[in-house]
């Protein structure tokens, strides 16, 4: 039988999309930006799609299972752009901003994977973006152990950032008045002003936009290693 007349599966059965392995990943990784891990089990996402979680089976072993599967679409779609050594220090910050904003589309799938121990979740695409992020810092003479510690520093700075900082402002949690997300200094950080001057005097300071704090941040990343860098 030729290529043309060959089946092909129906994307929709009775009005639903059928399931695929990707697509039941893709579904917890959408369910998991809305409404976060603790929410997730099979039984939800079968909610979520309107069929049994029996369905669900059919297509991932378990939970842990499923959540492997979002990791390595979270993976796939990490979008890295072009490192030039000969001006690395943009396509570092283009890098760290690229990156933010794919941990934002997809808020806590990073700390899951590893609070889940999801191992496995080793996609072609992120080990090539990483690899690139090594090779630049090598090729612009940090030794390749200096290389690699950069590499995983700039990750953890981003991710980091996007857990602790954006994660209030997206999302800003009930329990936090969205007043005191721009407050200078937080709620957390304020006692008397006779034992903590400079935090009292920071309170007349004009408050960051998470923006600007991450390009702070990132400005201290890349003063940091171009200070590490021979001659």
């Amino acid at each position: 039988m030729s290529s043309s007349h060959t089946r092909r599966r129906p994307t929709h059965r009775k009005g639903r999309p059928t399931l695929t392995r990707e697509s039941v990943g893709r579904a917890a990784l959408d369910f998991l930006g809305r409404y976060g891990p603790a929410e997730l089990t099979m039984r939800s996402l079968a909610a979520e799609l309107g069929v049994s979680p029996r369905a669900l089976y059919n297509y991932v072993e378990d939970r842990h299972d499923l959540i492997t599967v979002a990791a390595e679409i979270f993976e796939s779609d990490w979008r890295s752009p072009r490192l030039d050594p000969e001006r690395w220090r943009d396509g570092l910050r283009a890098f760290c901003r690229e990156l933010r904003a794919h941990y934002r589309r997809h808020p806590g799938m990073t700390t899951l994977a590893y609070s889940e121990n999801i191992t496995m979740a080793r996609h072609p695409v992120m080990l090539r973006n990483v690899d690139a992020l090594i090779g630049l810092f090598a090729q612009i003479g940090l030794p390749l152990q200096d290389a690699y510690r950069a590499c995983m520093e700039t990750i953890r700075l981003v991710a980091g950032f996007v857990e602790l900082q954006d994660s209030l402002h997206d999302r800003p949690p009930a329990h936090v008045a969205p007043g005191d997300l721009d407050r200078l200094p937080p709620p957390w950080l304020r006692g008397s002003p006779e034992d903590l001057p400079y935090l009292t005097q920071a309170g007349a300071l004009e408050p960051d936009s998470p923006d600007t704090l991450f390009d702070f941040a990132v400005d201290i990343l890349v003063s940091g290693i171009a200070a590490r860098l021979p001659g």
